[in-house]
């Protein structure tokens, strides 16, 4: 017997889900005065071309080097082309400009600026170019609250420290600890979650991706800035969520319960976007996604909407068990990295790939799993 729940999955903060894809420097190109990335089709793009251009670009496609990636950019700068429309960070358009506009004999600078303008796709459907949620990216959300649940159930805590596992089995032998049994037995076998989409088609937008200290310090974080594709905060996708009851010879002792993996939803997640609140206000960003949930879902949460996070920087928390984490920190050069149970900085949204002040930086991932029968 199946259960079958129809969702809404509401984006309450930028969601980036990666698909190991870019925007090619061929196929986009900056409207500057609108401020928006316009992705367009290579072929028709190259047969709207006069015979002098088209053998111009394809010459400077057929260099093959890094510096040509420059002379794409001078080729497709300011010109009409019509494509998808994509609205961007008002930094990108600076940046873009400075690549644009380096020396194309300099091609140590070059590689090192255009690896840094690198624009990474989120999660699409490549029939119509669309955005969507993979359901393996909310199971894997929805998983680890029901872990967390069962290991504060059972008193299980620090794993790592009596795990006979080697380090890289680990959590793996956590898991199936946690839940009587390897896969053949794993009760998550039985709740399936479809992919994701959006009636009508969801926007994204382009931001950078900073990393911020959680504590007020004189140092910055480590790790470079990114540019990332992410959908827009207000997108609503669609879904279903399946529970199938398994059988009396599947092995499966512990059938999951709706009601119950709901509830472990909020109580993982709830207390971690209250934490990430305090850091965000402490070091004045401010308290974006709180308000936005208690706007939108005021009275809501916990009857039929439940609070989730999901995709790129959704921050270690997000991702490990409650209890028995064991996250890495990277010391200064030279120095052997440190483990501990929180990490100690954060990525945020920016409009710029150096913001001045912390200000208007918001968190990724957050949204809002609503059942809607």
């Amino acid at each position: 017997m199946e259960k079958l729940f129809k969702i809404r999955f509401h984006i309450i903060s930028p969601v980036h889900i990666g698909c190991d894809d870019v925007y090619e420097p061929t196929s986009f190109v900056i409207d500057e005065k609108n401020g928006k990335l316009i992705v367009f089709d290579q072929i028709d793009f190259i047969k709207g071309l006069s015979s002098k251009d088209k053998e111009r670009f394809v010459s400077i496609c057929m260099q093959g080097n890094i510096s040509s990636i420059i002379s794409i950019y001078k080729f497709l700068s300011n010109r009409q082309i019509k494509g998808r429309e994509i609205e961007m960070a008002a930094g990108l358009l600076l940046d873009y400009k400075r690549v644009r506009d380096l020396p194309i004999n300099d091609e140590k600078r070059i590689k090192q600026e255009v690896n840094q303008f690198t624009i990474s796709r989120t999660a699409y459907h490549p029939y119509d170019n669309l955005p969507y949620i993979p359901g393996s990216s909310v199971k894997g959300a929805i998983r680890t609250a029901w872990l967390t649940k069962i290991a504060k159930e059972r008193g299980i805590k620090d794993w790592w420290k009596v795990s006979k596992a080697k380090e890289g089995r680990q959590s793996k032998d956590l898991e199936e600890k946690l839940l009587n049994g390897s896969f053949d037995t794993d009760p998550f076998r039985m709740v399936k979650v479809s992919d994701l989409t959006a009636p009508g088609g969801a926007k994204t937008r382009i931001v950078y991706a900073v990393n911020k200290k959680k504590k007020t310090s004189k140092f910055e974080a480590r790790g470079p800035h990114q540019i990332l594709e992410t959908i827009k905060e207000g997108s609503v996708f669609e879904g279903v969520i399946n529970i199938e009851k398994p059988s009396d010879m599947s092995g499966i002792k512990e059938p999951i319960a709706i009601k119950e993996l709901l509830k472990s939803i909020n109580s993982f997640y709830i207390p971690a976007v209250n934490d990430e609140n305090k850091v965000t206000t402490e070091i004045e960003a401010g308290s974006f996604v709180a308000k936005r949930i208690n706007e939108k879902f005021k009275g809501k949460m916990g009857k039929d909407a439940f609070l989730i996070r999901i995709g790129r920087h959704s921050g270690a928390e997000a991702v490990t068990i409650e209890g028995n984490r064991q996250i890495k920190i990277m010391q200064g050069k030279g120095q052997p990295p440190k483990f501990l149970d929180h990490a100690t900085t954060i990525w945020l949204a920016s409009e710029t790939s150096k913001p001045t002040t912390n200000k208007g930086l918001i968190p990724f991932g957050w949204s809002v799993l609503e059942i809607v029968n």
